[in-house]
């Protein structure tokens, strides 16, 4: 019953290549009502748009330049990356992630022509680049933090003995004027770990209550190297942690 069910199978996918190699000759040879482009159209619909049936199960992504500035993770390069998708490592990968919308995006050339596909989220864990402007490797993972509903993609930063995560964000904000078009806004918001779960916060003072028993220390720090604790500077928390952190 096996054997039957398998040789079924494998008639019905030979067949539906054949199916499908003749209808690209069709749109060859037919090229006064159907353009080479159109034909890629019709085959890719509804189906894997890519150059890897293991990874990519998504659809094409087109920057709609709606606003101004980008909705991107990166906004000046796409970085390549190691994806981990459904259980596998992926490396040398050229992606971007859309804040706004939430999606992994996927950059290929396909003979000549660029390619975008957005990844479904469903099978993601994660990704890690190395930015090439400041030489510094990033982690992200696409998870859900105990005590915080739903996944999201963080960004990981390792300390010895602090669990902490920053999630990038962007948000149209709208213009001052009724005609002039939105801006893309970026900023984080800061997630640590307090024992029993993980807790948001954004200002100094909201930091500062999380560790209360380095309270004094936090403070001095700050004002010694005058650092700014707002959700556009993580870069002033990560120096705080990593003071702390040598500490214990």
């Amino acid at each position: 019953m096996k054997c039957i069910f398998a040789l079924k199978l494998s008639k019905n996918i030979y067949l539906k290549n054949i199916c499908l190699h003749l209808f690209v000759l069709f749109c060859f040879f037919n090229g006064i009502t159907a353009t080479a482009q159109d034909c890629l159209d019709v085959i890719y619909h509804n189906k894997l748009y890519s150059n890897s049936y293991e990874i990519i199960n998504g659809k094409k992504w087109i920057y709609e330049k709606k606003y101004r500035g980008s909705p991107l993770l990166m906004d000046n390069y796409w970085p390549k990356a190691d994806i981990s998708y459904n259980g596998t490592r992926y490396s040398g990968i050229l992606m971007n992630y859309d804040l706004n919308k939430g999606e992994l995006i996927v950059y290929y050339p396909e003979k000549g022509k660029e390619k975008y596909v957005v990844i479904s989220n469903d099978n993601l864990s994660g990704f890690s680049f190395t930015d090439t402007v400041w030489t510094q490797k990033h982690f992200y993972e696409y998870i859900e933090l105990p005590g915080i509903r739903g996944k999201a993609l963080y960004e990981k930063i390792y300390f010895s003995n602090v669990s902490f995560f920053i999630r990038p964000m962007k948000v149209v904000m709208s213009s001052s004027t009724a005609s002039g078009p939105g801006e893309y806004i970026g900023f984080y918001e800061y997630y640590l770990d307090t024992g029993s779960g993980y807790t948001l916060f954004r200002t100094k003072s909201q930091f500062v209550k999380l560790l209360p028993e380095h309270k004094s220390e936090i403070i001095r720090f700050i004002r010694k190297n005058r650092l700014r604790i707002n959700n556009r500077m993580p870069e002033n928390i990560i120096a705080v942690l990593n003071y702390l952190d040598k500490l214990k």
